[in-house]
């Protein structure tokens, strides 16, 4: 509802969170026009007005700040003491009436149906569309309004406050929202967030072009697997013929991840339920992980061994063989993982793009560590730190510093063990890992 409080009456209020700073060389963007303008979501002109007549009625005082973070001088605004007098009046008053009076000054506080009526009718779909956002976005993409309706930081950009979001969101009908969400996922479109995007095609029913981007992009989506993304997938909750079998093994992957292990074993023996070979396989695949994870390693080998047949007709798939050795070691049979691994090699060093050899150098580094064979494990493992894309190389630092310290190299292994997060020591407790 609107404030019984003046536009003049909310400048000193703002102004008086400020006042201890009147004195101070640097000063926060929220006592400049701009940023009182923002606070109180009013235009700047308006700012302008209100900020000249309460200089007039000598009430704030201006001068020249360098605000914080920022590369010039602006004008700043702080109460005089005439202006304090009056801003204790004010909350005086606003207590005596039962006003609350942070939900005026700092969008945070503003309840969510309050500032809904409070919005004019022509500004309520921007209001909407930005509380679509989960996450900051360039306030030049939505209309421009004669109020400043939305918090901009000085780099243009709009992040809404969770609960304000939510409680706006929840005051939307059902087609306003799809058509936000649509926006919103376009916009994610252009600046490159798979994530945010696949969100809002969920929420806009642009189903298809969901199942398309889980297609082309869930490889790099599984690495940052975490409780949001699996939210986000298990709302796909029954994709096309076309894309089922992509869809289903991305959500059991991310379940996988994120350890929501029944809905990830639904999905798998869903996907034994496919006349697709393929699908069966991966669905066996995913089985054999939940048990290499629950430590029934026997039964992980033979489940593997089983996915491995069905996946026979289309060649080998490098991602299987990789976990078969996987569960090779995990039974102490290492010669049959190398083997399993060595196998690989030839046809994975012919592509233009070997995205399973990081992996398999890195098994084999492991696997040569085991036997204490540290000049072979150095190599692997160098190799394998040379073909990563990770931004999160702290694995491959370990297991470099452990095959340096086992080859007599102490200072190596000093160095990559201070690269690695935490910082780990050489000792028998780290060389007994790989035995």
């Amino acid at each position: 509802m609107p404030s019984v409080l003046t536009v003049a009456e909310r400048i000193i209020l703002h102004l008086s969170q400020y006042s201890k700073l009147q004195d101070n060389y640097d000063v926060p963007i929220d006592v400049s026009q701009d940023g009182i303008a923002a606070a109180l979501r009013i235009s700047r002109a308006h700012a302008a007005i209100e900020l000249k007549k309460l200089k007039d009625g000598q009430e704030v005082m201006e001068r020249l700040a360098h605000i914080r973070r920022g590369k010039t001088k602006r004008k700043v605004y702080f109460l005089v003491p005439k202006g304090e007098a009056r801003a204790g009046k004010i909350k005086e008053f606003a207590i005596s009436e039962g006003i609350e009076i942070m939900p005026l000054l700092d969008l945070k506080k503003c309840a969510g149906e309050d500032l809904w009526k409070s919005t004019d009718g022509q500004f309520r779909p921007i209001l909407a569309q930005a509380c679509v956002f989960r996450k900051a976005f360039k306030r030049s993409v939505l209309p421009e309004t004669s109020i400043s309706l939305l918090p901009t930081d000085r780099n243009g950009m709009v992040e809404m406050p969770e609960d304000l979001r939510d409680s706006i969101v929840r005051l939307q009908g059902k087609e306003d929202l799809r058509m936000y969400h649509s926006f919103a996922a376009d916009y994610w479109l252009k600046d490159g967030d798979n994530r945010e995007r696949l969100y809002h095609l969920i929420r806009s029913g642009r189903l298809r072009e969901a199942e398309m981007l889980v297609a082309a992009r869930g490889q790099h989506l599984v690495s940052v697997a975490d409780e949001d993304l699996f939210s986000i997938i298990s709302a796909l909750e029954n994709p096309s013929d076309k894309y089922r079998h992509k869809v289903l093994f991305f959500a059991a992957e991310i379940a996988r991840k994120t350890g929501h292990k029944d809905f990830c074993e639904r999905v798998a023996r869903r996907m034994g339920s496919s006349d697709s070979l393929r699908e069966r396989s991966d669905g066996k695949l995913m089985l054999g992980l939940l048990a290499m994870g629950q430590g029934r390693h026997q039964d992980a080998y033979a489940i593997l061994t089983e996915a491995r047949e069905l996946s026979s007709g289309n060649g080998t798939d490098p991602r299987l063989e990789c976990e078969i050795a996987e569960a090779l070691a995990n039974l102490s049979r290492n010669r049959e993982a190398k083997e399993t691994l060595e196998s690989l090699l030839p046809s994975q060093l012919k592509k233009t793009d070997p995205e399973h050899l990081e992996r398999i150098y890195f098994q084999l580094g492991t696997l040569y560590l085991r036997e204490g064979n540290g000049p072979e494990a150095v190599k692997c493992m160098s190799k394998s730190l040379g073909l990563t894309r990770s931004s999160d190389k702290a694995k491959f630092y370990r297991g470099l510093s452990d095959a340096y310290a086992l080859a007599g190299m102490r200072e190596k292994s000093a160095e990559f063990a201070s690269k690695a997060q935490p910082p780990r020591k050489w000792g028998s407790s780290s060389a007994g890992q790989y035995r």
